[in-house]
């Protein structure tokens, strides 16, 4: 599998280990089939770091019960290199997000993913609307989807493309049970991630361009040599 490693600070392979049996311990001694084990993800890259999770098998179920490191430390690692592109609230309230769904709390995480999707919006909107002719109140009129439309020309594609990811965070606010969020969250989070790339990659794209453009109109052509 495909992850984040703590250890390397990159995206790396993990090769997934079987249960470890040797770790494992009785559950509940009335059941003969209930114990909790170990499985280990190890980097392909050394070999050295690891990502441990403790499963609780009873019967017919499994349920993970326990990680090092945990899934927030791996997450918030993961978005280090990306707080760049948000402002201090939009990267604190990120990782709140991240804090919340580690500790079983999908609402609230939801809660903060959207408000950090809303700001990439509205701050795109503040940051063209004079030099497209933008009226602030009319884009307040809009919905979500009409405002991404409206900004799809400097908006990262995948946000463009994927503008449900917003009506999902809007569903778990008031309609999705803890669970339900939590089960997503990984998903949206991952989006948001990828919307982040994006961003940084049109942002250079930009810049890039205007930087060309004013050097292509500054340029000054030689006076024709006479013969």
């Amino acid at each position: 599998m495909d992850g984040h490693c703590p250890g390397c600070r990159r995206s790396t392979t993990f090769a997934v280990s079987p249960m470890n049996t040797a770790a494992t311990w009785n559950f509940d001694r009335q059941k003969a089939d209930s114990h909790y084990g170990v499985i280990d993800l190890t980097c392909a890259r050394t070999g050295g770091h690891k990502v441990r999770h403790w499963l609780l098998k009873e019967e017919m179920n499994i349920q993970k019960v326990g990680q090092y490191p945990s899934f927030a430390d791996i997450a918030n690692d993961a978005i280090a290199p990306y707080r760049k592109l948000l402002n201090e609230k939009d990267a604190a309230e990120f990782h709140k997000a991240v804090g919340l769904a580690a500790h079983g709390v999908g609402v609230g995480s939801f809660v903060y993913l959207r408000r950090v999707f809303e700001r990439l919006v509205y701050g795109r909107f503040d940051e063209f609307k004079e030099a497209e002719g933008w009226e602030q109140a009319d884009f307040n009129q809009k919905k979500m989807d009409q405002k991404i439309d409206l900004l799809k020309d400097h908006l990262p594609p995948f946000m463009v493309e994927r503008k449900r990811i917003y009506s999902i965070l809007s569903l778990g606010l008031y309609e999705l049970t803890e669970k339900q969020c939590l089960a997503y969250f990984d998903v949206l989070f991952q989006s948001i991630i990828l919307i982040l790339k994006e961003d940084e990659a049109k942002k250079e794209e930009l810049a890039r361009r205007a930087m060309l453009e004013k050097a292509i109109a500054d340029f000054d052509a030689p006076p024709p040599q006479s013969a």
